[in-house]
């Protein structure tokens, strides 16, 4: 019979190609094979250990990070690396790292506009704690990425000490803008360390939490347009309209959502009109493969993710001419081919009223000044590219190019900013530096086990698509739960035919009668919350009430 060190040594080699690969496809392999019968059990015990063996153990893996620390310090020298940890009992244990990496510092700072996503998702391996980010946009619009870390939980302690040391990595930078959702340890968190920094929230959050309070026409048609809008006064008049049909959802947006979600309140310095924190969740969505893994292996799977991405972007750079980006350029061009203009009329050499008619087929007209870069539909201000009656004025004069009306931080010369410095690589974990002055060894954090089954997918949120595969019920035939957890009475057995034949081998016992019929209940109206949440603390940029915006 085969041993779980028999399948440990024929796996090793083939799980270092395939490291993605599970227990099922493992017991088919050797099976197939070898041609010999093996179980699921003997399949994964064997994995493990194989796993062990190429990556090492659950409990080496804490002390391996002060190893891979000082190896780091060796191949990237200035890059920002913090590990603490914390005394329980007689153990030193393992809290909390951070991980900023000089290239991905300066290149932030030098090639990228200051716009910042951060938030956190979950592990899936046997440590359950939090992979945070912090992640930026280049000027193509593509990923950034400046700094991550791991902690056991989203605390405030946590994020703000997380915070703190992304301030000493990058300082704050001018126009610096920082958009989360609406995680409360985190809103604390950026309010303490980053006070003048613009806090923005997550538009997919905050409207995933209004509807499950208030729903209806009113709000689907001019919530989301409120917050896309860059005037203020098309923010106020959506923002009117929901206050007629429903004072009590204004009154929930500002006592539950008082960072910025509109865009008539950005900054024109950042160049960046984000709604959501879709940024952080790309990043959430590349690393999905690496979040089942053991802590310093996820660190340093990280760091080689970071590595060839920007190599391959640098290589890119490397190919375009001087000037702006091309598919900025290739973008403006196909806006300025499809304007519908339908008057300009000129005030002076740099300014001039643009009509144009816009997706709605109405005619809108705005001044625009190509001296100051700017136009009163304040698109140009915030994105820092001309918007589209900047540009009827600009092809509507000889010897103007596009190219000379858009910003910096668009600019070929940026971009290669952003991704100049290189993270050189390392070896493998056998020829780090041995970390053995320290007196102590560093141990697995102690952890809480939830009650139940141990879940792997998060619960989604009324905004994702659900699960495709739906459960089926075999007694009601409903979806959605099965036979255990079913609502619906159990129908009475079926009685053997010896046990209900009579004389003459006639049945004298009536039909079971069906299943009772379930009681349609009335649905009822759900009410929206009057629990206020408590006001993040003190030390924040003051943000425009929305009664204000109305003249409450």
């Amino acid at each position: 019979m085969a041993s779980k060190g028999w399948v440990a040594d024929r796996l090793t080699e083939w799980l270092k190609n395939n490291p993605s690969k599970g227990a099922k496809e493992a017991k088919e392999k050797l099976q197939s094979e070898y041609g010999i019968k093996l179980g699921y059990s003997k399949a994964w015990r064997g994995m493990k250990l194989a796993m062990e063996k190429i990556h090492g153990t659950y409990e080496e893996s804490f002390q391996e990070l002060f190893n891979w620390k000082e190896q780091m310090d060796i191949c990237q020298p200035g890059s920002v690396i913090d590990i603490e940890v914390e005394k329980i009992g007689e153990d030193i244990c393992f809290k909390r790292i951070f991980v900023a990496l000089r290239p991905c510092i300066d290149g932030f700072l030098a090639g990228c506009r200051p716009y910042l996503g951060v938030d956190a998702a979950s592990l899936k391996g046997k440590y359950t704690g939090q992979l945070a980010s912090a992640t930026g946009v280049d000027g193509h619009n593509w990923l950034y990425h400046v700094a991550f870390g791991v902690f056991h939980s989203e605390t405030e302690d946590n994020w703000c000490w997380f915070m703190k040391n992304l301030r000493s990595a990058i300082g704050c930078p001018d126009g610096l803008v920082i958009s989360t959702d609406a995680c409360k340890g985190l809103e604390t968190a950026v309010s303490k360390v980053f006070p003048t920094a613009e806090h923005r929230e997550c538009m997919r959050h905050l409207y995933g939490n209004f509807i499950k309070h208030f729903q209806g026409d009113v709000f689907t048609q001019h919530l989301y347009p409120a917050a896309r809008s860059y005037t203020q006064s098309q923010f106020r008049w959506h923002l009117g309209k929901i206050y007629e049909h429903c004072p009590n959802a204004i009154e929930y947006l500002e006592t539950n959502h008082s960072r910025i979600w509109y865009r008539c309140a950005f900054s024109e310095l950042s160049k960046c009109d984000y709604l959501t924190n879709n940024v952080s969740e790309s990043f959430n969505s590349q690393v999905k493969n690496l979040r089942g893994l053991l802590v310093h292996e996820l660190i340093d799977g990280i760091r080689e993710l970071i590595m060839e991405k920007r190599y391959l972007r640098r290589h890119v750079a490397q190919g375009m001419e001087s000037g702006i980006l091309p598919n900025v350029l290739k973008e403006l061009n196909q806006v300025s081919n499809n304007l519908r203009v339908v008057k300009v009329a000129r005030s002076s050499d740099d300014c001039a009223e643009i009509s144009l008619v816009d997706e709605t087929n109405s005619t809108t007209r705005h001044s625009v000044d190509i001296k100051e870069h700017t136009c009163s539909c304040r698109v140009w201000q915030l994105t820092g590219k001309p918007c589209k009656h900047a540009l009827a004025w600009i092809c509507s004069n000889r010897g103007l190019e596009i190219a000379s009306f858009v910003h910096e931080y668009y600019s070929v010369a940026k971009f290669r900013a952003a991704y100049e410095g290189a993270v050189l690589p390392m070896p493998d974990r056998s020829q780090w530096p041995q970390c053995v002055g320290f007196g102590f060894k560093v141990c697995p954090p102690l952890q809480k086990r939830a009650a139940g089954r141990p879940k792997v997918t998060r619960i989604r949120g009324v905004l994702e698509n659900a699960n495709k595969r739906k459960v089926r019920c075999s007694r009601c035939k409903g979806f959605g739960h099965f036979a255990k957890t079913c609502k619906l009475a159990e129908p009475p057995r079926k009685r053997k035919r010896d046990e209900v034949a009579g004389d003459g081998g006639a049945s004298t016992s009536a039909a079971p009668a069906g299943p009772p019929q379930q009681k349609k209940r009335t649905p009822q109206k759900k009410l929206a919350s009057k629990k206020k949440r408590p006001q993040a603390a003190g030390g924040e940029v003051a943000v425009r009430s929305l009664r204000s915006w109305l003249d409450l």
